[in-house]
This record gives C-alpha cells, structure tokens and sequence, in this order.
C-alpha cells in the first residue's frame, strides 16, 4: 500500500483548511449562543389583562374563603327547621314550605321517614342531614304513629318549671327546661354571657348559632334581663 498516496489524497488546500477552520468557529459561535442566550418568548401584558388577572386573583380569594367558612352541622330537631337553616342544609323552597304547612298544623314528624314523607326531600339529602336529626328521648322510646302531636309535651314542660327567671344567673340545667334547648345549645348560651360579659338584651339569643326563632321566643318568655 502506498501510504503517500493515502496522505496526498486527504491533504487539505488553502482553502479547504479555511472553510473547516471557520465551519469550527461557527459551531462553537452557535453553542455559546444557545448557552448563554435567553430564547423566551417576551410577553407583553396589557392593561386589560392585568386587569383581568387581578380579578381573577380576587375571585379565587372569595371561592378559598366561602369554602374555609361553610357552616358546620350540629345536631338539630328537624321539626323546627327555619327558612334559613333548610337553605343551609340545602333544601328546596318548595321543601322548606311543605315542612312549615305541616308545623302549622300541630303536628310533627319522628323520624327520618316521617321528615322525607313531609318535605319530599332526596334520598341523596335525606342521608346527608338524617344522621343530624335529633329528636327528645322520650319521642323515641314512643310507639305507634309518628304523624301524632307529642301527647304529653304540655304536661312534661310543666314538670320542669324553671324557677330562675334571670339569663345571667341560670345555669345549664336552667337553660335546658326549655321546650328546644339541649346541652349543645345551653354551652353556647353560656358561652356567649361568659365572652360578652353578661346578656343586655334578650334579642342577643339570635345570635346564638342553632336557636331557631321559635326556641328563641320560648326562651324570652321564660328568662329576663335583671342584672349585667
């Protein structure tokens, strides 16, 4: 093999040696170019879209803020569901009225059943707020039909007659003579006097979270306002 050949046949001219020098300095040019070089798009942002994204930081603010705060159920007496409490529970106006018509008439319903029999709610709803109904001991241990007055209701309220008429010396036991008033709803009495030092107006009641209007009025007639 002639090796001189070989060498005089890959043997670069002037010019070839030029063109590969500089083929060299143009890759090395276009990587320092892709290194060291920001190729991101700029975006310009308009005033309408700053404004846009602004609202949209705000509404998302609003939605985090109404989920942190939705209502927390606690065990309530279906019978006396107001118009506001069955929108919180999710009940329809329709439902919400049937419940009321039937109230009007003196009656009330026992169960879970009876209350769907009533209002018509969903099976959906009804396993939702069901396993909050709670109703008097001794309605449960009653028999035969629940679409009956609570026999015997005047006659047990009678039995506990409450002898402290004053809302800032009762006690709990006090409170829960009242027709509607259980241990939950007597803490939260007791809770409000002990935070705001003391009741001044009987109407504070409503602000007692579960108290529906008709417990509140049983509640004025039976305490009052002496002493702060």
């Amino acid at each position: 093999m002639n090796f001189r050949k070989l060498i005089d046949h890959y043997r670069y001219s002037k010019e070839q040696a030029l063109g590969v020098m500089s083929l060299f300095v143009v890759i090395v040019v276009l990587q320092l170019c892709y290194y060291y070089m920001d190729f991101n798009k700029i975006v310009v942002t308009t005033p309408e879209k700053q404004l846009w994204i602004s609202k949209q930081t705000i509404i998302d603010s609003l939605k985090s803020n109404v989920e942190s705060t939705r209502p927390t159920i606690f065990p309530f007496n279906p019978n006396f569901i107001s118009d506001y409490k069955g929108y919180q529970l999710g009940m329809s106006v329709a439902e919400i009225d049937r419940l009321l018509a039937f109230r009007k008439s003196n009656k009330y319903v026992n169960s879970a059943s009876d209350f769907q029999k009533v209002t018509l709610v969903s099976d959906s709803l009804l396993a939702i707020i069901s396993p909050f109904f709670k109703f008097p001991d001794w309605v449960k241990n009653k028999k035969g039909s629940t679409y009956v007055q609570y026999e015997g209701r005047e006659k047990f309220a009678k039995a506990e007659k409450i002898v402290v008429a004053d809302i800032n010396a009762a006690t709990q036991e006090d409170l829960m003579k009242v027709y509607g008033v259980g241990q939950v709803l007597s803490d939260r009495i007791l809770k409000l006097r002990e935070t705001i030092g003391g009741i001044v107006s009987m109407d504070q009641m409503n602000d007692v979270w579960g108290l529906t209007p008709d417990v509140v009025d049983k509640l004025k007639v039976s305490f009052k306002i002496v002493k702060v």
